[in-house]
């Protein structure tokens, strides 16, 4: 008996994500070696597996039921390390904004797809600032702004697009 072949879209799905996930991955461990104290070694547990991991992991699996959750799991991860950034975001210190806005730069063009909207942080974000009628700080901004410039509006309605502009507009007048 010839084990079953991996669904090749999601296989594809997971690959393209992967990539993403060890682009991280490398600039992470980048950013705390350069603050390690010469004397110590990072521990690689504390940085995000590499995409092989789950990659190995999926290739195991027979049913495409357990292949959908690893590639879900990838998913979840985007969209926890979203948070986090959008977290540091939020406590305004200049040098980290600027890293992250680099990496996030960075990530689109060399990965081909952005961050925030891989994550779903851009809808939930947009959800949000568009119930409550205004932006509040310069995080919910920034991750908006990334959605009109990075070309993701095809993913939502023309009125969301419109409105979305519209809570930039306001938020940029009153800064």
């Amino acid at each position: 008996m010839t084990p079953p072949q991996p669904d090749i879209e999601i296989r594809a799905e997971l690959v393209r994500l992967i990539e993403g996930l060890d682009y991280f991955r490398t600039w992470r461990i980048a950013e705390l070696e350069a603050t390690l104290p010469a004397e110590e070694t990072l521990d690689l547990d504390t940085v995000v597996v590499p995409g092989s991991f789950f990659l190995d992991l999926y290739d195991q699996q027979s049913r495409k039921s357990d292949r959908k959750q690893i590639l879900k799991e990838v998913q979840n991860w985007y969209a926890h390390t979203a948070n986090e950034f959008h977290a540091f975001m939020k406590s305004g210190e200049q040098e980290v904004v600027q890293d992250i806005n680099a990496f996030l730069a960075r990530f689109r063009a060399d990965i081909g797809f952005d961050f925030f909207s891989e994550s779903g942080l851009i809808r939930k974000t947009m959800n949000k600032a568009v119930k409550r009628g205004k932006l509040v700080n310069d995080a919910e901004w920034y991750v908006l702004q990334e959605f009109v410039v990075d070309g993701t509006e095809g993913d939502f309605t023309r009125e969301e697009t419109t409105h979305i502009r519209h809570l930039i507009s306001e938020y940029e007048g009153a800064q």
